[in-house]
């Protein structure tokens, strides 16, 4: 699939669109447009993880081309708060106050502060057995995920189409840029979910609420990166159950994942800082110089392999950016700081200087 097909809406089942964007970033948005229609019932439109404003002029194109107007919308569901998932739908209530939101209880009471009507809003957890029967005859189930990445995360389960509606569960960072996933949207999965699940065992519970879902679904429609369906659901389900994230992570601050992850972290920081341009210039070089991948594997997309002990592959790391990026040394050393310490990996020789700093001479120390 290109990037030119996906400049409209996309219309991944029956009556459910993509509306999403993709602008070449690795943290792409997905929003879907799902229209509920029985012959004699008025339809029930609903968006589904409205995204952030960045967006919104996207959306409002798609959504318009689909059902006329973004006035046509009923419902909004947000798996959680966060404004790349949930802001937009401040606007749209703007823009039509009928519009109702579903989300949890705990989701609510930081969503609200993007100026929601309470008096619109409709929490999972009053549904009897966490289900949503709307008037076309349609059956929405209410999947709770908590701390995937968020207390209050819970998916969204269509039954007649069988899409469930994931939120940041099976996100992932578009290493690979085409919509639909397989075995290469692994790496960027699994980076993703590194950096922003708190601990294992809360995403080893979702996994087992997704396989004990009847019927099971057909597709996996997560906010960030690809969708996933046919025999890939079950390859993602394996692979996500026993992943080492967070928490696991920096329990074990000597483990090979962590310091992968924070490697890639640590590029995805700078990136933000220098822009794109001069992080690709420096991964380009450490792919094509001898004496890095010998011990650090790297390519365009980040670093993928340490050879030898992590501690000392980290410091040969920072020490190379600040030589590729010398009149960003101050960016190196803060991103340095924040990521390692984040993960609670000891800061390399290469910061020495801060970990050594003297004190100042106007403090008398013993």
């Amino acid at each position: 699939m290109t990037t030119e097909s996906l400049n409209g809406p996309l219309e991944i089942s029956a009556d459910t669109w993509w509306v999403g964007r993709r602008e070449g970033s690795l943290l792409e948005r997905n929003i879907f447009l799902r229209s509920f229609r029985q012959n004699g019932k008025p339809v029930v439109n609903m968006l589904i993880d409205p995204g952030p404003p960045a967006d919104l002029m996207t959306l409002t194109k798609k959504v318009g081309q689909v059902i006329g107007n973004l006035r046509n919308v009923n419902l909004v569901f947000a798996n959680h708060q966060d404004p790349d998932v949930a802001y937009n739908a401040g606007y749209l209530q703007k823009l039509n106050p009928n519009i109702s939101v579903v989300c949890s209880e705990d989701t609510w009471r930081l969503i609200r502060f993007y100026d929601l009507d309470p008096k619109r809003y409709y929490a999972t957890e009053r549904f009897k057995r966490q289900a949503l029967n709307l008037t076309t005859g349609h059956e929405l189930r209410f999947v709770p995920t908590p701390f995937c990445h968020f207390r209050g995360a819970t998916m969204l389960y269509d039954l007649e189409s069988r899409i469930l509606f994931t939120g940041d569960l099976f996100g992932g960072l578009s290493y690979v840029p085409e919509l639909w996933a397989d075995e290469r949207h692994w790496e960027g999965m699994k980076a993703f979910h590194q950096i922003y699940m708190p601990v294992q065992e809360a995403m080893a519970l979702a996994v087992r609420s997704i396989r004990a879902l009847d019927p099971k679904p057909v597709m996996l429609a997560p906010q960030h990166g690809a969708l996933i369906t046919g025999g890939w659901i079950d390859f993602f389900l394996d692979r996500l159950e026993n992943l080492p994230v967070g928490l696991n992570l920096l329990l074990d601050s000597q483990q090979k994942d962590n310091y992968l992850a924070a490697m890639n972290e640590l590029l995805m920081e700078l990136g933000r800082g220098v822009g794109a341009g001069p992080i690709a210039q420096a991964m380009k070089v450490f792919g094509e110089d001898n004496s890095i991948s010998s011990v650090i594997h790297a390519d365009a997309k980040g670093v993928r392999d340490i050879r030898i002990d992590p501690s000392t592959a980290i410091d040969i790391f920072i020490r190379r950016l600040h030589e590729l990026i010398p009149e960003q040394s101050d960016l190196v050393e803060m991103a340095t700081v924040k990521v390692l310490l984040g993960r609670n990996i000891p800061l390399p020789d290469a910061m020495a200087s801060i970990q050594g700093a003297a004190s100042p001479e106007f403090l008398e120390i013993d």
